[in-house]
Parts: C-alpha cells; structure tokens; sequence
C-alpha cells in the first residue's frame, strides 16, 4: 500500500522542520567561519563576542516565541522563520563579501557574527510557535533542537580531520541554508493555516523574564569563570549561582513548564565537560540516534526525576573517566553516545506545555555554561582567555 498524498506532505514538512530548525540553532552555536580567523587580525574581537551572540540568539529565540504567541497566527510565525533564514543568506552574501579580515576597516567578524546569531535566534523562535500545535511536527522540532545543539558542540572540538568539521568548518553551507529557505517557503505558501485567535493578545511576559533570569546569570557566570584561573571555590560558586537562576526562573514558569529549564541547565554544564576526542564520524552518527532514542523514550514514558539522576549520573560518568583513565577512544565514544541518549531523555521528560517556555528551556543549550569555561585544551575542549571563550586551533 502507497502512502497517501497528504502522508507524504506531513513527512516532507516534517523534515522541513527538522533542517530548518537544525540551521538556526547550528548558526547560533557556530562563528561565522573558523577558516577566514587564520588571515584575520581581529580574531580577539570575534573570540570575545562568541559566548555574547550565542546569549543574544538565545533571548531572540524567546523574545520572538512570545511576540507570535500574542499574535496569534501561524502563518505569521512561518513567514517570520521563512524571512529570518533568508536573512542570513543575504548576510552571507552582500556582507561577508564587504567584510575586512585584514584590516580594522570595513564589518567585522564579530558583527557578522552577531547577525548570523540573532536572525537564527528569531528563526528558531519562531519556528517553536509554528510547530506546537501538531504533534509530528514538534517531535522534529524537538529532535532538532538538541541534536544541531550536540553536533555544534562536537563540531567546536574537532581539530579538522572529524567528518562533521569538514562539512560545517565552522558555518554551514550557503547552499543549503539556501535550500532550507526554498522549502520553508514552499510549505508557508502552501499551508492552509486557521485564522488568527484574537481571544488572547497579550506578550507571555513570564518566559521572557524567565529567560533574562537564566541567560544572564548563565553567560555572566561562565564569562567571570573564563576569566581566571580556575580554582574549586569559583566553581562551587559559580555553580551555585547558575542553579539558583535556573530555580528561580523555572518558577517563574507556569505549571510545570520550568522543569525542562532546570534539566537542560544541568545537562549543559556536565555534558560540557565530557571528553569528545578521539572519535570516528560513526560515533557522531551514533549520537544522532542515540538522541533520537532517548527523546522517543522520555516522550512515551516521561519521568523528570529519572532524568535529573541521569544528568547526575554524566556527572559521575565524567569524575570516573578522570580518575580512572580509560583508553581515549573509548572514552570518547561511550561519553558522546551518552550525550545524545540523556539529552533526548531530558527533553522528551519534561516538555513544556507553551512554546514560549520551551524555547527558554532549549535556549539555554546555546548560552555557553559554566562547564565550557573551564574546560582544558587537552582534551580538545573550547579553551578561553581573560576575554571569551576560544577554538582550541586559534
């Protein structure tokens, strides 16, 4: 039996949602390219700006979530996502090709950057209001969302010879950011959408301040870490710090919103400091499914208290391969397959009722936390400076 017309549309508009929300979460996490820092005299600039554009993609995904909620027209979210993707492929194009890397003359890396980072903010925003109303769509939301979030990071670490570093190098493709706004606009001019709910115009304020409470103190923390040595008190400080904003701003939530903002705060800092190196390209595919297993899981048998213990779990997982010192390769591919199963496990368990609030909660994989701070170059991992947050070959 033949699947359907409309079986076939679903699917497609589904993988629609999956790429595009892929794009904007990956231009959010990524520098606008690693390969133009080695001609660029500026590089300190754009080093230093990294950690505060991914925070300011973060408040735009939830600024942009709240304004089309009180809209209230899906359609209006479509165009919004379609038109900020489009954006950065105009970037890309009238702008990068201005840009002066030789020079303090002309746009910057950092402003570019920062472009890059707050249109994919609004796209993802956006996005999250187009899809929660249908469930096969929010599942690919939701699987995209941590998943660009897990290959960003494992992007970041690679030293050129991983798979993905070789397809992304530090920003996606411009043909295929291209390609992603080509079928966004296809499925926006085709949808047939309700008309618009004036019952209710009001802003979600609570997300947004939310978001202000946990960000802020995120980036705060880990930028005031990232600056000096790093010694015991300052991160039993420090961490303290960002799990009392993460309390504070889950209660600010409704309902039970906030447990996926205390879930993911957690799940960034101790999968932060899981050592990703050595790995082959099979383990990043391994990743993908691994996440994809666990978000099926916690959305069929959600329990955020077992989630909570897995992340404490990583954590464990995590002062064990430090004492005790398994072979690298091991080491690497049993650390990244737990990133993707616990992950999608905490997301599919705690999946909040607004799309507002859920896009606070999957936001704060694009903040840099505390764990990005003070990781070693040793293992691979971002180094910083008394300035920002730094690749490991700049």
């Amino acid at each position: 039996m033949q699947p359907s017309a409309t079986t076939l549309r679903s699917a497609a508009e589904a993988v629609t949602v999956f790429v595009a929300t892929s794009v904007a979460v990956l231009a959010i996490m990524l520098p606008i390219s690693f390969a133009a820092l080695a001609e660029a005299r500026h590089v300190d600039l754009l080093v230093f700006n990294i950690p505060r554009a991914m925070t300011g993609g973060a408040f735009a995904a939830v600024i942009t979530a709240a304004v089309t909620v009180a809209v209230g027209s899906r359609r209006t979210a479509r165009w919004t996502a379609l038109l900020a993707l489009a954006g950065i492929v105009l970037s890309h194009l009238l702008l990068v090709p201005q840009s002066d890397n030789a020079d303090f003359t002309g746009l910057s890396l950092a402003t570019l950057n920062f472009i890059d980072a707050l249109l994919a903010g609004v796209a993802l925003g956006a996005m999250a209001v187009v899809v929660w109303p249908e469930p096969l769509l929010r599942t690919a939301y939701l699987f995209a969302v941590p998943a660009a979030a897990v290959l960003g990071d494992l992007t970041e670490t690679d030293e050129g010879s991983a798979d993905f570093d070789g397809v992304l190098a530090g920003s996606l493709p411009l043909w295929f950011i291209a390609a992603t706004v080509l079928a966004l606009a296809y499925f926006a001019i085709t949808t047939a959408t309700p008309p618009r709910n004036g019952a209710d115009t009001a802003i979600p304020l609570a997300p947004v301040f939310a978001g202000v409470v946990a960000f802020s103190t995120i980036l705060m923390t880990s930028l005031a870490v990232a600056s000096r040595e790093t010694s015991i008190p300052s991160v039993l400080v420090g961490s303290i710090v960002v799990v009392a904003a993460a309390t504070v701003a889950a209660l600010i939530l409704p309902d039970r919103d906030g447990v996926l903002v205390l879930l993911m705060t957690g799940f960034a800092v101790a999968g932060s400091l899981v050592i990703t190196l050595p790995r082959s390209g099979l383990v990043n595919v391994g990743t993908v499914i691994a996440l994809g297993a666990g978000l099926l899981t916690g959305l069929r048998r959600p329990h955020p208290m077992a989630a909570a213990v897995s992340v404490a779990g990583l954590a464990v997982f995590v002062l064990a391969t430090d004492v005790l010192d398994p072979p690298a390769t091991l080491n690497a591919a049993v650390g990244c397959l737990a990133l993707g199963t616990i992950s999608g496990y905490c997301v599919g368990s705690a999946v909040p009722l607004s799309p507002t609030s859920a896009t606070v909660g999957l936001s704060i994989l694009c903040v840099p936390s505390i764990g990005v701070a003070f990781c070693d170059t040793e293992f691979g991992h971002q180094a910083n400076t008394s300035s920002g947050f730094r690749h490991p070959d700049l």
